[in-house]
């Protein structure tokens, strides 16, 4: 973690290395400093269609779950209230020049815009091919996109489109998460390089897309769940 946060920013900013928006990893998790170590065939390992993942994570029939996992860590007195302000660290709407002026004004505010931009509502992962569909199943881009040698502080990797005019969706930055390894995806994307080089400045400050496969099954929530609680409360302790 590069920046220095309130004990319990950091512990909600830790996980979302595990399910979008954090930087921090564990051992387990921190990727090579050498990127051609991960593959340079990151996007063929996470071939699917996938849809956002705060959305399906706060679903009423998945309350139990979180439930089950944050209260051995808080206590079943505080379970509700730790899941409601877990997820709403994740869940905010500003981001971009607007977040990181309202951030600096109130910091206790602080939280993330983890939800998908410029109007996708699925994204599907082919190859090297990245199609994003709006919520009518219609084509919102499709581009193949190349890998790029670029150092960057959160260990992501990555992409440019090989198609000119790609526009919002000329850059890719993905943390290499996969559906096997934790359970979900994080990426960012812009038509400018430099907006994807801070988490915290930039036309794109405060955002992190999460995405999970839309072909999900429970035991998958179950895992992401835990991921996610656990990460975050262990760091708070």
């Amino acid at each position: 973690m590069k920046k220095k946060f309130a004990a319990f920013i950091l512990c909600v900013l830790c996980l979302l290395s595990a399910v979008g928006c954090g930087q921090a990893k564990t051992d387990e998790q921190t990727p090579p400093t050498d990127q051609s170590a991960v593959t340079d065939d990151y996007l063929t390992t996470i071939s699917g269609t996938y849809v956002e993942l705060f959305p399906e994570l706060s679903k009423s029939e998945y309350r139990n779950i979180w439930i089950d996992a944050t209260t051995p860590l808080v206590g079943a007195e505080n379970a509700e209230t730790t899941t409601d302000m877990l997820l709403g660290m994740c869940m905010a709407e500003p981001y971009g020049p607007e977040a990181a002026e309202k951030y600096a004004a109130d910091p206790d505010s602080m939280a993330f815009n983890c939800y998908f931009l410029g109007g996708v509502d699925k994204f599907v992962m082919d190859g090297h091919t990245i199609t994003g569909l709006d919520a009518q199943g219609q084509e919102v881009f499709s581009h193949t996109y190349k890998l790029l040698d670029e150092e960057n502080e959160n260990g992501f990797i990555f992409y440019q489109s090989e198609d000119e005019n790609s526009g919002q969706f000329t850059y890719f930055a993905f943390s290499p998460d996969t559906m096997e390894t934790t359970y979900h995806l994080e990426f960012r994307y812009a038509e400018d390089l430099s907006d994807l080089q801070s988490w915290f400045e930039g036309n794109y400050a405060y955002w992190n897309a999460a995405a999970i496969a839309e072909d999900y099954d429970q035991a998958t929530m179950k895992n992401v769940i835990e991921l996610f609680t656990t990460e975050n409360l262990s760091a708070a302790e």
